[in-house]
């Protein structure tokens, strides 16, 4: 029995009221019991305790090994899912990494090893985070059931993946691209750069996703899980007209039939034998986003038409050529290009321009000088 200054622990007299009492605490809240005498006070106590360490009296968390939970939630998330099997590879990581050990004692540092050994084997930072965020999801499950007390990979900082190359084909490279790549392939390469589809995309529509009449594209499934529409320009009708002919396909025919194993190698040996690598068949989305962008499309327009959710989403895509660029600084080197831009706004009619001459002779400011002093009381 343990006892501190001369008394001993968890046993007290109460005051008003008779016999001994033993406290304990049960999941935080105090409880009392009553015994006749100290001695019996004693023996439970002792008691208690015993069971308390034993697990007996304060039941114990039981062991949730992590593999339990992988499949668990793999099957919750497949689901909800059209597509089956996206997060399949990157669980099978850390199942590797963590099998039958109880997911309450996974550590941050296991997690970061795992990451390390990853970023060794030259995955990507984005990679990682995609492993990073699978694992978060599966012990955030975990722990709303009631099976975790806390998440260690929210401990764990995400590496920050680098999407700042820029990688957009330009008329002479989309040339040489198509020249190198087999003729089968040209008709799903075009629609990517003039549609702005991801490939999945793509090899799931069907002539009855066509709307002729409106001239869309129906989306059923996209990468977000949800169903779009997408315009068709004159390129796009007329290649797909092209193929109806050729083809007479069912409703129900693909418009693309290709294995995705032979597009991928048929791609990447065009893009190597045009001198472009590296490029991805889905930097044609970003070849799409970037020229509707130097073509003076604002972001409302590139979000609806790309299927972006947010401003900072679509800023990965919509990159600007440097000879874009170049024009547009160049073009302030043109004479009385301020000038015109200030005072313009200001005359918007015959009578505000009389107004403005008419101040001009009694202030004996210069036109430029006085829009500029205008715009300053307009601005504050």
């Amino acid at each position: 029995m343990a006892r501190k200054e001369g008394k001993d622990r968890g046993i007290t007299q109460r005051k008003g009221r008779e016999g001994w009492w033993v406290r304990v605490y049960v999941d935080g809240r105090e409880r009392w019991y009553r015994c006749d005498t100290k001695s019996q006070a004693k023996a439970l106590y002792g008691r208690l305790k015993s069971e308390h360490r034993e697990g007996k009296y304060f039941e114990k968390t039981k062991a949730v090994p992590f593999l339990e939970i992988a499949k668990e939630y793999l099957q919750m998330v497949d689901s909800r899912r059209a597509r089956k099997g996206d997060d399949l590879a990157r669980m099978n990581r850390w199942i590797t990494a963590f099998g039958e050990q109880d997911a309450a004692t996974i550590t941050p540092r296991q997690i970061e090893k795992v990451l390390t050994a990853l970023q060794a084997e030259g995955k990507e930072p984005a990679t990682l985070v995609r492993h990073l965020t699978v694992l978060k999801a599966t012990l955030n499950r975990a722990r709303r059931l009631g099976l975790l007390r806390d998440n260690p990979a929210t401990l764990v900082k995400a590496p920050k993946p680098n999407n700042v190359l820029v990688r957009y084909l330009t008329p002479d490279q989309e040339t040489l691209l198509l020249e190198r790549l087999p003729l089968a392939y040209h008709s799903i390469v075009i629609t990517a750069m003039h549609t702005g589809l991801r490939q999945g995309e793509l090899l799931r529509l069907t002539w009855a996703d066509i709307d002729w009449h409106v001239g869309v594209l129906t989306i059923h499934e996209t990468k977000a899980g949800e169903r779009r529409r997408v315009p068709m320009n004159s390129i796009v009708v007329g290649l797909f007209s092209q193929l109806k002919e050729e083809r007479s396909p069912s409703p129900l025919d693909p418009i693309f039939p290709h294995d995705v194993r032979y597009l991928r190698r048929a791609f990447d040996r065009a893009v190597k034998a045009a001198g472009i690598h590296p490029f991805r068949f889905h930097d044609l989305r970003h070849t799409f986003a970037s020229r509707l962008a130097m073509r003076g499309a604002n972001d409302r327009t590139l979000m609806a038409l790309g299927g972006w959710k947010s401003p900072a989403m679509l800023s990965r895509y919509a990159h600007l050529s440097p000879a874009h660029l170049w024009q547009a600084v160049e073009g302030l080197t043109q004479s009385s290009t301020v000038t015109k831009t200030v005072t313009e706004p200001l005359v918007e009619s015959e009578e505000a321009a009389k107004l403005l001459k008419d101040m001009v002779s009694r202030l004996g400011f210069e036109p430029r000088t006085l829009a500029l002093k205008v715009r300053q009381v307009a601005i504050y």
